[in-house]
């Protein structure tokens, strides 16, 4: 089945974040929370959403 993964470095974070999730939908929710929590990123505009979206990789394992 596969999983989508995101990393914060992949859109130029100096971060480890990586969040993993069986959909996408999924997955944003758990990305919002650790831009508010570790880089004080309150709100998610439409180009970081842009960017996020553009970093999320589907995987098959």
């Amino acid at each position: 089945m596969a999983s989508y993964k995101f990393k914060c470095r992949d859109i130029g974070m100096d971060c480890d974040f990586k969040a993993s999730g069986k959909t996408v939908d999924e997955l944003m929710p758990k990305i919002a929370e650790h831009a508010k929590n570790a880089h004080h990123i309150e709100q998610i505009d439409d180009n970081l959403k842009q960017k996020v979206q553009s970093a999320i990789k589907k995987s098959m394992f």
